[in-house]
C-alpha cells in the first residue's frame, strides 16, 4: 500500500526556512573563526576551512530551496484567496442565516 504524501504546512515551510538559516549562520560563524586564525598566522590545515566553506555553501542552497518553496506556497495561498484572508466573521453570519432558513424550512415540514 503506498503511503499517502502529506500537504507541507506554512509552520513546516517556515520552520526549514528557520533551520537552514541556523545552520547557515552557525557555518559562517565557523568558516569566519578559521579565516581569522589562518590570518593570524596559526598553523592550521586549509583542508579544513575548505570543508567549511563546501559546508556553507550546502546550508546556503538549502535556504535559498526553502526560501523558494515558502515564496511558492505563499503565492499558491494568495491565488487561492484573490481577495485576501477569510472574512471570519461574515462567514458566520452567512452560516446562521442559512441554518435558520433550513430551520424554518423543516419547522414548517414538520
Amino acid at each position: 500500500m503506498k503511503a499517502q504524501p502529506t500537504l507541507a504546512t506554512p509552520q513546516d515551510h517556515r520552520r526549514h526556512f528557520e533551520d537552514s538559516l541556523v545552520l547557515l549562520r552557525a557555518v559562517r560563524t565557523t568558516l569566519a573563526d578559521l579565516l581569522a586564525r589562518a590570518e593570524s598566522g596559526e598553523d592550521m590545515p586549509f583542508r579544513e576551512i575548505a570543508a567549511k566553506q563546501a559546508e556553507l555553501e550546502t546550508a546556503l542552497r538549502r535556504a535559498f530551496e526553502a526560501e523558494a518553496r515558502w515564496n511558492g506556497f505563499a503565492a499558491e495561498s494568495a491565488a487561492a484567496s484573490p481577495d485576501g484572508p477569510l472574512d471570519l466573521e461574515a462567514l458566520r453570519a452567512d452560516l446562521a442565516c442559512r441554518l435558520s432558513r433550513i430551520a424554518a424550512c423543516c419547522a414548517e415540514g414538520a
